[in-house]
């Protein structure tokens, strides 16, 4: 009898039918039943129970393991479904436990995960920080460099370039212009980004003075262009303050670490003709919400599925040139 059950329990587990209630109250029944009618016969007693401890083991790992899954298959997703990878945004290989990768639009959820996450060892310092000069050219200007990012969910390559950036007056508020390039269809465009948040971290004695700072942007490209439309979204940057001198800069202390990322732009293009969103986000190295796109471990490493869409010759240096001793990209298309 006890061996029919286990077929049973290995019959539902590989159709993915799994109850472990009920299974383990056939089990235990039968198991127990054995026990009481032949305990004056065996023995060995305990070892009756020590098997059904066995069993309540293995049932329970199972349980936790044998998640139903909504966006994925099971086999990229072996981890429970609470497990805090399955709400972390750069943990692409986990994420669509819980996020749909057919969503164009993760802005109110990156924000939301990332606030929360924020908030629980810093303060929110925005309103004290209004009349303190902020380092426009670090923060948000991209001087020789460019900026990856993906568009669309077949997640080609989308470079940025921010050249100029200014301060409204007595605002958190910049107006920021710059240029997209997608397979060599560069678009100017400008617009503004509000900073909504500033989380300083609390008792930060090590690092006194480090921060992350949230804004809404919006930035328009030029209408009489080619392919042209709307970026709108959430950005994220880590910054530090300087409560003596009263500036904000970008941190980039971290930025020799694995899964780094900084001044991250997470939202939509929409088109201006067809009123289409594409999903679209780039920043300094990794990018949240791109699920398989990214097969990385240290770094981003883009999936073989997604070379051919404009990463043909990411990540294998022939973009840059070292003759100076430091990295200089090739081509400066924004020129």
């Amino acid at each position: 009898m006890e061996k029919e059950n286990l077929k049973i329990i290995w019959k539902s587990l590989s159709k993915k039918e799994f109850n472990p209630i009920a299974i383990f109250r056939l089990q235990y029944t039968n198991t127990a039943c054995n026990f009481i009618i032949n305990h004056k016969q065996t023995q060995y007693p305990h070892l009756i129970m020590t098997r059904i401890l066995t069993i309540i083991t293995i049932l329970i790992s199972a349980s936790l393991f044998a998640q139903e899954s909504q966006f994925c298959d099971k086999e990229s997703c072996s981890l429970p479904k609470n497990h805090e990878t399955h709400s972390d945004p750069y943990y692409n290989g986990h994420l669509c436990e819980n996020f749909n990768p057919k969503q164009a639009d993760f802005s109110s959820e990156y924000l939301k995960l990332q606030t929360e996450n924020i908030s629980k060892l810093s303060t929110d310092k925005t309103d004290t920080l209004r009349d303190y000069k902020f380092d426009i050219d670090s923060l948000f200007n991209t001087g020789k460099f460019q900026q990856n990012g993906v568009i669309g969910l077949d997640y080609k390559r989308i470079r940025i370039h921010i050249s100029q950036t200014k301060q409204e007056d007595d605002k958190l508020e910049f107006i920021i212009s710059g240029k997209s390039n997608v397979s060599g269809n560069i678009c100017d465009f400008e617009g503004t980004l509000k900073v909504s948040h500033i989380y300083e971290i609390n008792e930060n004695y090590e690092f006194p003075g480090q921060a992350s700072l949230f804004a809404e942007y919006e930035f328009f490209e030029d209408s009489t262009q080619n392919h042209v439309g709307v970026f709108k979204g959430v950005f994220e940057c880590a910054v530090y303050i300087n409560h003596d001198t009263k500036e904000i800069k970008l941190d980039e202390s971290f930025s020799i670490a694995d899964g780094y990322y900084n001044r991250t732009y997470v939202g939509i293009w929409k088109s201006y003709n067809s009123g289409i969103e594409k999903k679209c986000i780039w920043g300094d190295y990794r990018l949240p919400f791109t699920f398989d796109f990214d097969q990385g471990d240290g770094e981003m490493m883009v999936n073989v599925k997604y070379i051919e869409n404009g990463w043909e010759t990411f990540g294998d240096g022939s973009e840059y040139e070292y003759s100076t001793g430091k990295a200089k990209l090739k081509n400066q298309w924004w020129k």
